[in-house]
């Protein structure tokens, strides 16, 4: 039982351009008068032959007592290209568990050997820090260092500061560890001081994403500040950025609300987060 020329060719372009793998049902549903049973078995003989020539691929079932799958990349080259889809939409980053977890359960028996693949052939790269995570692009040596190390970095800086002119900001001192030379750190360039305006400003434009809720993302509004200094031509300044949610803070202007689940954020999302007088992660703010 067999097809045409045509319709192999047709099999071949809609196992290339669909989302997912397909079953032999699914296939004769798009190419087929009818969905007959002879129809569903000439398409499947179809497919088995194009997997003979190495032009299609037989995928596990989705779920028990299901039919087989069909696509045009093996299973393997469809989950790498899932791992590496997954951790773009998540900022490049996401620990071994999460990288597992965002895969379909029947791509997770390829998650091992697929994901140690792409980390030999420097697609994907790994960070231990304290939990091991998966990275789109080659992590930096500052990224190696430990939160608590982080942390004493910044009360350095904050100390130094009072005794400088021109005050060092963390993204200077970031750069300078990850290899720019001295004179990378630029003593005269101007940081940026944000201003209650203009956080409100920022505020105010994350508000509708927030689905009525009205707390926003402390790192989000840093994301629209520091979007603000490049714009400007101004450095970027975690303490000055920090130092004016404080003002609010005291002033009554604002509240802050704790993360429920710190071990789910990412080390930068922790550093431009405040720390509450018990250790608690204020990670998001509002208006009162």
């Amino acid at each position: 039982m067999t097809v045409g020329a045509d319709m192999t060719r047709d099999i071949v372009e809609l196992l290339r351009t669909s989302d997912g793998p397909l079953t032999a049902k699914q296939v004769a549903g798009k190419l087929c008068d009818s969905l007959s049973s002879k129809n569903v078995e000439k398409i499947e003989a179809a497919l088995h032959e194009l997997i003979a020539k190495g032009t299609a691929f037989e995928y596990p079932p989705e779920r028990k007592g299901s039919g087989g799958r069909f696509g045009h990349l093996s299973p393997e080259h469809w989950v790498g290209g899932r791992i590496v889809a997954n951790l773009k939409e998540a900022g490049g980053r996401l620990t071994i568990g999460q990288t597992r977890n965002s895969l379909r359960k029947w791509e997770i028996r390829y998650f091992d050997e697929v994901l140690g693949k792409l980390v030999s052939e420097k697609k994907l790269f790994y960070l231990t820090v304290r939990l091991k995570y998966v990275l789109s692009s080659p992590p930096d040596p500052y990224d190696h260092l430990l939160p608590r190390q982080i942390t004493a970095l910044r009360e350095i800086v904050e100390r130094i500061n009072r005794h400088r002119k021109n005050n060092l900001s963390m993204e200077d001192l970031r750069e300078f560890l990850n290899g720019a030379g001295p004179a990378a750190i630029p003593a005269s360039k101007t940081s940026g001081i944000p201003t209650e305006d203009l956080i409100r400003e920022w505020y105010n434009k994350d508000l509708p994403a927030q689905g009525g809720l009205p707390s926003i993302p402390i790192p989000s509004t840093w994301s629209h500040y520091d979007a603000w200094c490049l714009l400007n031509s101004l450095t970027p300044n975690l303490d000055e950025f920090k130092n004016l949610l404080w003002r609010l803070y005291r002033a009554g202007k604002v509240e802050f609300v704790p993360h429920s689940f710190t071990q789910r954020l990412q080390e930068r999302e922790l550093e431009v987060s405040l720390r509450g007088p018990h250790g608690e992660v204020w990670y998001y703010w509002k208006w009162r």
